[in-house]
C-alpha cells in the first residue's frame, strides 16, 4: 500500500491505473473523468477508482491519495 498527498493545480493528464486508487479531497474540487462520468470530489469526500480504469485526472484540489499495490512499478517491471 502507498499513501501521499498532492496538490492538483489545473492540468489534465490522461492514465490507466495500474493499481486501486482511493483519494480523498482536503480543500478545493478535485475531477476524475472515467468511463464518459465526470466525479467532482469536493472536501470531506472520497472517491474509489479500480485497477484498469481508463482516467482523466483534473480540477484544483489539494488531496490526498492511497494505492494498492504500493509496489506496483515493481510488478509492472516482472511482467
Amino acid at each position: 500500500m502507498g499513501v501521499g498527498f498532492a496538490r492538483w493545480e489545473g492540468a489534465e493528464v490522461s492514465w490507466t491505473l495500474l493499481y486501486d486508487e482511493v483519494i480523498f479531497v482536503i480543500e478545493g474540487c478535485f475531477e476524475l473523468s472515467a468511463n464518459g462520468v465526470v466525479y467532482k470530489v469536493e472536501p470531506g469526500q472520497v472517491l474509489w477508482i479500480p485497477d484498469g480504469t481508463e482516467v482523466v485526472y483534473a480540477g484544483h484540489a489539494l488531496f490526498g491519495y492511497v494505492v494498492y499495490p504500493g509496489n506496483w512499478k515493481d510488478l509492472q517491471n516482472t511482467k
